[in-house]
């Protein structure tokens, strides 16, 4: 795993966990990355010790590693209730 640096996301929603936020930016299940997003992460041990879910309004650091993105596939835009959602 080579990872070259991060994203910075804000949570904006109920229900989200780290996983998902994994599966949001990767498409699939990408090994160690979620292990490397806690490591970058401390914070979130202290919300997950009330629920599994992360607050909405927390910034949370997503590894990106190069070599798994160009494998995973594409990304496409979600229309929500509120507009065009790029970022999912």
């Amino acid at each position: 795993m080579a990872i070259t640096g991060y994203e910075l996301v804000t949570v904006q929603g109920d229900l989200i966990t780290v996983d998902l936020l994994v599966w949001r930016r990767y498409r699939f299940r990408a090994r160690g990355i979620v292990e490397a997003l806690l490591d970058l992460n401390p914070h979130l041990a202290r919300a997950h010790r009330v629920s599994p879910f992360i607050p909405p309004g927390v910034q949370v650091r997503i590894p990106i590693d190069p070599d798994i993105l160009a494998n995973s596939p594409k990304r496409r835009p979600t229309i929500t209730l509120w507009g065009a959602n790029l970022a999912n």
